[in-house]
């Protein structure tokens, strides 16, 4: 008797890898360069599901594969991200992909969670936009709120604030009152967070870096020379896909 070869599914022929998560309510397929594609699945998940799951999504797979050969270095390593922390804003959210119809991203947050879908074509740098869109929302109201405290904690004023996408700086503090801040200061820890704001704010006295300015700083941060410190290293804290 002939029989005929059964057809292997993409599991079977697929490395891959598995993570198991107490926050996961649903299978989760990502995949990045660094690791190809990763498995996150909730605890005490049937696994002898995963080949239909994965097999269902052989077209997805296979798409995203393919376009990881080509990606810019931006994207090399845990792209797209599973996980979003802000520390500087107090913000820890798990990020939950699915395949949906349609030409356009989705993005929803729910109250510990990003729910993104995902068209079968969708950019990678637009979805790296609706993130920093998300983000840059998150830092306004953080960085309006901080500002506000810490000024009326320190009597250090200032007449408006302005969160945008500074290139070279964390943030700066005009002639005119004006206190600019970065959006980005929300993925650095709280302390460094505050100290900038703290230090942009002591320019309202001192437009300067002399002597009285410093001890101003530490007047209103303690540790401000430890943090000046360590903010020359903040830039390690952003992820690559960012810019």
């Amino acid at each position: 008797m002939v029989t005929k070869n059964r057809e292997r599914s993409l599991a079977d022929t697929l490395d891959y890898s598995l993570r198991e998560s107490c926050r996961a309510r649903n299978v989760t397929l990502k995949v990045n360069r660094a690791q190809g594609l990763v498995v996150v699945v909730p605890e005490f998940f049937d696994r002898t599901l995963l080949p239909s799951i994965i097999e269902s999504k052989r077209h997805w797979i296979e798409n995203q594969l393919t376009r990881f050969d080509s990606l810019p270095g931006k994207f090399d390593c845990d792209w797209p991200p599973d996980r979003l922390d802000l520390p500087g804003a107090g913000i820890f959210v798990d990020v939950h992909y699915s395949e949906i119809s349609g030409e356009r991203i989705r993005l929803k947050q729910r109250e510990d969670a990003l729910e993104v879908g995902l068209p079968v074509t969708y950019s990678n740098e637009n979805l790296a936009a609706l993130f920093v869109r998300w983000i840059r929302s998150i830092a306004k109201k953080s960085c309006e709120s901080a500002a506000a405290e810490l000024s009326a904690g320190t009597g250090l004023l200032y007449n408006r604030l302005s969160v945008r996408a500074q290139k070279t700086r964390w943030g700066s503090y005009s002639s005119k009152g004006t206190l600019s801040l970065n959006y980005k200061l929300v993925f650095l820890p709280r302390r460094l967070f505050r100290h900038v704001i703290l230090h942009e704010l002591s320019h309202s006295v001192h437009m300067n870096h002399s002597a009285q300015f410093w001890a101003l700083l530490e007047k209103v941060d303690p540790d401000a020379p430890a943090h000046d410190e360590e903010l020359n290293q903040a830039w390690k804290y952003l992820p690559a896909w960012l810019d």
